[in-house]
């Protein structure tokens, strides 16, 4: 082996140490998805996938694929390669997600030498039982023991607060169509290419653009003031913006790009002039 590419091979393997593996393909109850690993190298990706696949072309040939990235946004040009290694065996990407971080517990305060103790999460904290466990960790021959008794004043307990909802910046790329029965939903922007199917519901907090025929539901600026709906064929069952809603004349479809948004107490659905009307631009 040349020298140099055994210099790499061993990098990449020390790297694979610290930051785990380049990628996993995995099937999951959403059906085949690609794990990348976005602190890995574009080739260490591609090299991973390519040798997984590899392995049984037959069984995943003509399979739908769910791409999830972790540990940040993909090297400059990995999408690009994971179409090519999707096409190559004959695979079609369906969603490009970014993997939702897990929620840390926040550590309990333990006094010195005492152990952890397990608590279901509906059971209350027994305060006096804590109590005798720290009296009897002291002990009356301890240096730094005091000769008056520590007053010790149980606080109650409080309710934990309401799960807040993460905000995810940037917008969610979603490769079509949308088929009839699948609800699409996203913490912020959402760009489909491909059309959204009667039957299909696409929800967002932020604004939605379809590159296709949006001919099932879509609410976005759920929870905001302002927002707006694009289409290259505005043909939707519903149209929700904000609070409104509104069903377009399905009689009349535009052969034009639309856009839906919020005037006064209305959805307007009007001819998409390359810039956004009134206030909309506010929303992105």
């Amino acid at each position: 082996m040349d020298p140099s590419n055994a210099a790499l091979a061993e990098a990449d393997t020390v790297l694979e140490e610290i930051i785990g593996p380049p990628a996993l393909l995995r099937g999951t109850a959403r059906g085949l998805e690609m794990f990348v690993n976005a602190r890995a190298s574009t080739d260490a990706i591609i090299d991973a996938l390519d040798t997984r696949l590899a392995e049984a072309p037959g069984f995943f040939r003509n399979n739908d694929v769910r791409i999830t990235v972790e540990d940040g946004p993909l090297p400059a040009g990995c999408l690009a390669r994971l179409d090519e290694l999707s096409q190559r065996f004959t695979l079609r990407i369906i969603e490009v997600t970014a993997a939702r971080p897990a929620a840390i517990p926040e550590p309990a305060e333990l006094a010195a030498g005492s152990a952890p103790t397990t608590l279901e999460d509906d059971d209350p904290i027994a305060v006096d039982d804590v109590i005798a466990e720290l009296d009897a960790a002291e002990s009356p021959e301890s240096p730094e023991s005091f000769d008056e008794p520590t007053q010790i004043v149980a606080m109650p307990v409080m309710p934990e607060p309401a799960p807040v909802m993460p905000t995810i910046e940037g917008a969610r790329l979603f490769i079509g169509p949308v088929r009839s029965g699948v609800i699409l939903d996203h913490l912020g922007h959402i760009i489909i290419f491909g059309d959204v199917n009667p039957g299909a519901e696409v929800r967002a907090t932020g604004n939605i653009i379809v590159l296709g025929r949006l001919r099932g539901t879509a609410h976005a600026a759920i929870g905001a003031d302002s927002g707006f709906i694009i289409a290259l064929r505005q043909e939707a069952q519903q149209l929700r913006i904000c609070k409104k809603v509104a069903r377009p004349d399905a009689n009349t479809p535009s052969t034009e790009a639309e856009i839906a948004y919020v005037t006064g107490d209305q959805i307007v659905v009007e001819r998409y002039t390359n810039r956004l009307p009134g206030n909309t631009s506010a929303s992105i």
